[in-house]
């Protein structure tokens, strides 16, 4: 981009005299510990909202996630669902222990 442009941009803005060195990363940790601290919960709130922003459109169920992910993974959680259901038939007929089938459910679901 053309300095001079940026320059111009800037003053149809009213932003061309504003003393941006010290906004919001300045030189470090001068002035107060209020403005240092309030530097970082800029800096965590930006991130915040990035991350919230990226997980609405390709988090479960997201806008542009792909649909076969979704699909996947609830192909899988019934998977585990109808394992888990075998495992409690063969508690109740005393096939396998208390203690065993714990052991296998959580090996499925982990």
């Amino acid at each position: 981009m053309n300095t001079m442009l940026f320059w111009q941009t800037l003053a149809v803005f009213g932003l061309s005299n504003v003393d941006w060195s010290y906004w919001p990363f300045g030189e470090g940790f001068t002035g107060s510990w209020i403005l240092t601290l309030s530097k970082f919960v800029f800096i965590g709130v930006i991130l915040a909202v990035i991350l919230g922003f990226l997980r609405i459109l390709f988090g479960p169920k997201g806008i542009f996630r792909d649909k076969e992910m979704d699909l996947e993974a609830e192909q899988e959680r019934e998977r585990v669902r109808e394992a888990v259901d075998i495992l409690r038939q063969r508690l109740a007929k005393g096939e396998i222990s208390e203690d065993e089938f714990e052991h296998k459910k959580w090996l499925l679901e982990k």
